[in-house]
């Protein structure tokens, strides 16, 4: 939540050359002054230095119209208490730290030149190139407010500019009356504060808080927030996301829970000021936002009326813990949050709801990724706990990068005194790719290291290991003879290279140390992809077969000598024609004994992991590894840990368990789960998806 957030700097209209304001006009702190071409220009207040968010807001209104004559002249009077109530807000929301005022006193109407089409269809860029070409550049920290005259063919209230303009200032169109909601929402909107609205979602047709039919009113209809438009016609403290993004709310007043064991947390109130006001986790693209609220304050209004539900009476829209919910795969600007409503009936009003959390009150979401339960509350504090019931099922190993990673893979299978570790390096795949399964097959680690050298985590558990002997795979232009140097420190054995001149002859020469003649099965994976041979390592760890890869359309003059020298009984190809040609699978077929060549692929690289998976691995209710198909360093270290256990390994998407996958899964029925890497690159919504294939 920008650690709740990032403050996002708003700034002042610095200098306009507004010719036409030349009448009606009293600019604060300035006298108009003559410009060079003669006529009369007006000049904003001098601006301070920059600033982020925090400080005093000035709004500049400009009343404009197109044909016809001038509407009616705007209220002074009403601008100045518009300008009073905002600054009123804001100062408590913030506790002085945003104050809001007029940046110049109401001008006359000013007509634009722009077509009659242009008018006719209200065309929003041609009004703010007309403006802008009368109101010039713009500086620090304030907000030019276009207002049209409530017009038919414009079919918006106001349009707020989301952060800054190019030109460094705050902007909105207002199409009717410059209302203090409107000077709420366009401070907020001007600082990168996106809309506050409310989740209704449906289980068939039954509301439910959240479910996979959802629909947001990304616009309006939150309770509370400034963001919207005020449904019950006054705006409550703003949420803690709110304040983080402005700018006002500290780094210690908000938390972020990491999914996993559960946390016991206690809020105060965001009316109060002071605390930890706000926690907030990630699960998928969603991010969920946590607060708390009571009548008091801003918010001292929230339970004067009451609401007939189908739980009995409640009060509307009360307070309690609140939950928000952010779909962060969407641009920024588009990034509603949306309260979930823990008490849903067939109202989806913009009132008539009451969507927080009392004392004693919880909610589990249906696929189990997440738990929210009230312990206790008061005026002073809520105490609650939130927890992951699916995601605590699977486990995952993972680290800070790709070798910490590596590390804690390693950890979680081998003991001290292995014979043989294998390095690798972490920065491309195709050595690890023929190495895998051999590593498996003789119960031994693969870690990767950097091309600057050893990482720390991996001195770390090379030292715990005690090898008797240490391979790397690869040649010196991917794993220096500095590091080879640097790896007799970590063993009382020798340590070895295998390598070629390329992948292919990296690959030979790897199966030509590992393999006798006469092997079972050879198998055969693409060297330009990863996620084949990632996929196929366990299998061939586990049936003593070589991994061999080819090219595209070529099958390499070095792995047709190894073929020969293998004389496999049969060979399998791990992938379609889009990675592994058939021509390249004829050429095979002269090279396979009596098993003939055979091919598992699936029409993507998640199906084909889970045809391989189909393919070599029945049901017995032991360990399932998960990878992500979509980087592989992860894998590179897992495969030869699911090969050592004799697991598979299935490929999932980032933010996706596919539908081949969870197939396969079903099939399977796992005693465990291992994920294999961390949220960036298998999010904790697909973390717990797979719970529901464990028992």
């Amino acid at each position: 939540m920008r650690e709740l957030g990032k403050s996002v700097g708003i700034r002042r209209l610095r200098s306009v050359g507004v010719a036409a304001l030349a009448a009606g006009v009293a600019v604060l702190g300035a006298a108009p002054a003559q410009s060079a071409a003669g006529g009369d220009e007006l000049r904003m207040p001098g601006a301070s230095a920059a600033r982020g968010t925090p400080g005093a807001h000035h709004f500049y209104p400009y009343p404009v119209y197109f044909s016809g004559a001038a509407p009616a002249a705007l209220s002074q009077a009403d601008f100045t208490e518009v300008m009073s109530q905002a600054n009123s807000y804001w100062s408590t929301a913030t506790g002085g730290q945003i104050t809001v005022a007029k940046g110049w006193d109401m001008p006359t109407w000013q007509k634009l030149s722009i077509t009659s089409s242009q008018e006719a269809s209200c065309d929003v860029d041609a009004i703010t190139k007309a403006v802008r070409a009368k109101v010039g550049s713009a500086g620090d920290r304030d907000h030019l407010v276009v207002i049209l005259n409530g017009l038919s063919q414009c079919d918006f209230g106001d349009r707020p500019q989301f952060g800054l303009t190019r030109l460094g200032d705050g902007f909105t169109i207002v199409n009717g009356s410059f209302t203090t909601g409107v000077a709420l929402r366009t401070l907020a909107r001007n600082a990168g504060v996106g809309f506050a609205g409310s989740l209704n979602c449906v289980n068939g047709s039954t509301p439910v808080p959240i479910s996979g039919t959802c629909t947001g009113n990304n616009t309006s209809d939150n309770p509370w927030d400034p963001t919207g438009s005020m449904p019950y016609g006054r705006a409550g403290t703003p949420i803690a996301d709110t304040l983080a993004t402005l700018g006002v709310l500290p780094s210690d007043a908000s938390t972020q829970v990491v999914p996993g064991p559960a946390r016991s947390i206690t809020l105060t109130p965001l009316s109060s000021g002071a605390g930890l006001r706000s926690a907030w986790f990630d699960l998928g693209s969603y991010r969920y936002l946590v607060d708390y609220r009571v009548p008091s304050g801003l918010d001292a209004w929230i339970d004067d009326r009451t609401w007939t539900s189908s739980g009995g009476v409640v009060a509307d829209p009360g307070g309690g813990v609140t939950v928000h919910r952010i779909d962060m795969s969407k641009p920024a600007s588009e990034r509603a949050r949306l309260v979930v409503d823990f008490h849903p009936d067939a109202s989806v009003s913009s009132t008539a709801r009451h969507p927080g959390l009392a004392q004693g009150e919880s909610y589990a979401n249906p696929d189990g990724s997440f738990a929210i339960s009230v312990t206790a509350a008061s005026s002073a504090s809520a105490s609650i706990s939130i927890s992951f019931p699916g995601i605590d099922k699977v486990d995952r190993w993972s680290g800070d990068d790709r070798y910490s990673t590596s590390a804690t893979i390693s950890s979680g299978v081998y003991g001290p005194g292995v014979d043989v570790a294998y390095v690798a390096s972490g920065e491309i795949y195709t050595d690890a790719l023929s190495g895998a399964p051999v590593a498996g097959r003789s119960d031994g680690p693969v870690l990767l290291v950097s091309a600057k050298g050893i990482p720390d985590v991996i001195a770390t558990e090379l030292t715990r290991l005690a090898p008797h002997k240490i391979v790397i795979f690869g040649g010196p232009a991917t794993i220096s003879p500095e590091i080879e140097a640097q790896l007799h420190d970590f063993t009382t054995g020798e340590v070895q290279r295998w390598s070629g001149a390329d992948r292919f002859e990296t690959s030979a020469a790897i199966s030509e140390v590992s393999f006798d003649p006469g092997v079972a099965t050879a198998y055969v994976a693409s060297g330009r992809v990863f996620t084949d041979a990632l996929s196929g390592a366990p299998v061939a760890g586990k049936t003593d077969g070589p991994v061999l890869l080819v090219d595209t359309d070529k099958l390499p003059s070095s792995i047709t000598t190894e073929l020969q020298r293998l004389k496999p009984t049969k060979i399998v190809v791990f992938g379609g024609a889009n990675t592994i040609t058939d021509g390249v699978l004829t050429q095979l077929q002269a090279l396979a004994g009596t098993g003939g060549v055979d091919r598992w692929w699936g029409p993507d690289r998640f199906s084909t992991s889970a045809q391989i998976v189909d393919k070599a691995y029945g049901p017995n209710g032991g360990t399932v590894f998960i990878a992500s198909g979509r980087v592989f360093t992860d894998a590179l270290s897992g495969a030869p840990a699911a090969g050592t256990l004799e697991s598979p390994v299935l490929l999932v998407d980032t933010d996706k368990l596919p539908d081949t996958v969870a197939a396969q899964l079903q099939r399977l029925r796992p005693g465990k789960i291992v994920v294999l890497g961390g949220p960036n690159t298998i999010s904790y919504g697909v973390q717990a998806s797979l719970a529901r294939y464990l028992p």
